[in-house]
């Protein structure tokens, strides 16, 4: 069941960033910048931020024993919905969570008269590449950004156009 993140279980995001992250990422861009990119944009307090101060919206998926195991956030631009996270716990991959979180996104957009989804994907995540292909992204740029502690994100820029 796919539902608004509350405020009260933004620690239990967090722990589940921290989950999937090590285990993902790592291979693709190392240890020490997962842990500080779990600590800039994925601890409790910065998703508590982004909540209440920067206008992001939270969807969770939760299990049959109401766990939360898949997350997403998006947030509204002038033109479009900006994709911002969208993880998913390795048990529950290829279950259709993803759609269902675009689907929500989609619902968004078109009540705020927006066509089109945004999103930045890691260049070496292929699995995820692929996925979001499979949903209708296509690839439209790249980015290189400088996000502090020596790091970058080397991203493709994928759009979901005429939602």
């Amino acid at each position: 069941m796919i539902q608004r993140l509350s405020k009260s279980e933004v620690g239990f995001v967090s722990a589940l960033a921290g989950e999937i992250w090590r285990e993902h990422y790592t291979p693709i861009i190392g240890i020490e910048q997962v842990e500080y990119m779990l600590e800039k944009f994925q601890s409790s307090e910065q998703i508590y931020e982004d909540i209440t101060q920067n206008n992001h919206i939270y969807f969770t998926f939760k299990d049959c024993s109401k766990n939360i195991v898949a997350y997403c956030a998006v947030f509204l631009q002038a033109d479009h919905v900006f994709l911002s996270k969208l993880y998913i716990h390795s048990d529950f991959r290829n279950k259709g969570i993803a759609r269902g979180f675009l689907n929500e996104a989609i619902r968004l957009g078109k009540s705020h008269g927006l066509d089109k989804i945004c999103l930045t994907v890691n260049k070496d995540n292929g699995g995820a590449i692929s996925a979001y292909k499979k949903m209708g992204f296509k690839i439209v740029s790249s980015c290189k950004k400088d996000i502090g502690g020596g790091f970058f994100m080397d991203d493709y820029v994928m759009e979901l156009s005429k939602i």
